[in-house]
């Protein structure tokens, strides 16, 4: 199922209740590789979305905050993410929110297709041509075959 001119599709990604799904009363499992364990299960999910349809992934996490892109890059690459990192959301002091700095990056960028997946409730507050393109996840089952569902039937209807 790829996009009639093979033009690839934004994905706009966070990390925690997507692929990290430790319980916010919990401490992070940690890999050996030193940073916190993705879910497997999420992982599987989202390479199969991958497998189906073209991306750009840009990572929208606050973690993004602390690394760089080359870590994430590499990191994506570890936990067998199949498809690498194009960037991260730019991080601006005037867009602090998530809401507000995933609207900017899509006003910046203008893309034709786009998805989003984050488990953030406040971006139940984007407007509606952004919020029909949201997967919002549960924290504790992140990105899993009923997300992967919903996001193919997006991104089939955004055709």
């Amino acid at each position: 199922m790829l996009q009639p001119n093979n033009s690839p599709t934004i994905l706009i990604l966070d990390l925690d209740g997507v692929l990290i799904t430790t319980p916010p009363w919990k401490q992070d499992m940690i890999a050996t590789d030193g940073y916190s364990e993705f879910n497997k299960i999420c992982v599987q999910q989202l390479n199969r979305l991958l497998k189906a349809h073209l991306f750009e992934i840009w990572l929208s996490s606050s973690r993004r905050k602390s690394q760089s892109l080359s870590f994430f890059k590499q990191l994506f690459s570890n936990r067998g993410v199949h498809t690498p990192l194009t960037g991260m959301l730019p991080i601006s002091q005037d867009h602090q929110s998530r809401k507000q700095e995933i609207e900017f990056f899509l006003e910046q960028k203008s893309p034709v297709h786009f998805l989003i997946i984050d488990d953030d409730k406040s971006l139940n507050g984007l407007a509606p041509q952004l919020k029909s393109q949201l997967i919002l996840t549960s924290y504790l089952k992140g990105f899993d075959e009923e997300k992967r569902i919903e996001a193919l039937k997006k991104l089939s209807l955004s055709l």
